[in-house]
């Protein structure tokens, strides 16, 4: 029986972040993490209250310095932070007339979810840019994150968080979590046999 050939698979560049005034809690948390995964440690970004680390953050990921940021949890990202993510929950949206939105999603059910992230933009007010449909191979995401650096998106708006192909770069990781990225189950099963 032949032998399988090896994959190498790519060293990540990541960056851990989290709030200045707990360091001691997430710091250690993450960088376990980064050193568990193997991802090459680039930096630390302690956020000011202002969330004024994160557009450097973006920016970083969407110039291909950073693969990967490295959170302990989800509350560690600031909540007043433009870009973000937004998923569509079973209340209304907050009003916020004028901000940019992208809904994006997988290429299945693609009316359905494109319906309900239009019509969640339309209750928050939000101006929506467009609809992006991803591709098995995680093509679109790169974009989305430049345009998010750029000042040209907002938020981005999608049904779930398991609509984010878990092999996205760049992407964020909660430290503890597994498969990265908080995938739902079918989702993950669809990108994997198709990558």
């Amino acid at each position: 029986m032949p032998s399988q050939p090896f994959r190498h698979q790519p060293v990540l560049r990541a960056a851990i972040y989290g709030p200045s005034r707990q360091i001691g809690r997430w710091q250690p948390t993450c960088t376990t993490w980064c050193t568990a995964r193997r991802h090459d440690l680039v930096s630390v970004v302690d956020e000011t209250p202002d969330a004024t680390h994160w557009g450097d953050l973006l920016h970083a990921m969407a110039d291909g310095d950073i693969d990967i940021v490295v959170i302990a949890s989800l509350a560690d990202l600031p909540p007043n932070r433009m870009a973000r993510v937004e998923t569509i929950g079973r209340r209304q949206p907050t009003r916020r007339p004028g901000l940019r939105a992208v809904v994006y999603g997988p290429p299945w059910d693609v009316t359905r979810w494109g319906h309900r992230g239009v019509s969640w933009c339309q209750q928050g007010e939000l101006t929506i840019c467009r609809l992006v449909v991803e591709t098995p191979d995680a093509h679109e995401w790169p974009a989305v994150v430049r345009d998010m650096a750029a000042g040209a998106v907002d938020v981005v708006v999608m049904g779930s968080w398991g609509h984010l192909p878990p092999h996205r770069l760049p992407r964020v990781e909660v430290a503890g979590t597994s498969p990265p990225g908080l995938p739902q189950p079918r989702v993950a099963k669809w990108y994997r046999h198709r990558q």
